[in-house]
């Protein structure tokens, strides 16, 4: 949570100076702040996905992010970039 904004901001600043390849493989803890920033990123990566690419989004993140109901969201994501 203490970090989301400034994550954001970064990879807003980062994607428009080059391409970008996020991993998410290394997170290994998940909270709402964390969920919130991902979708934000899933929706900057799909209006420019020459900008963004997006990599391995752990078990972690999925099972968590059912709680919420968006699922599908990854799932869409996943398949994207698989």
């Amino acid at each position: 949570m203490a970090t989301a904004g400034k994550i954001y901001r970064d990879i807003a600043t980062l994607s428009a100076q080059s391409p970008l390849y996020i991993d998410f493989s290394g997170m290994e803890q998940v909270d709402s702040s964390a969920i919130a920033l991902l979708i934000s990123i899933l929706r900057r990566a799909r209006k420019a996905p020459d900008r963004i690419k997006l990599g391995v989004i752990p078990n972690v993140i999925a099972q968590f992010s059912e709680i919420y109901g968006l699922d599908d969201q990854f799932r869409d994501n996943l398949e994207a970039v698989s």
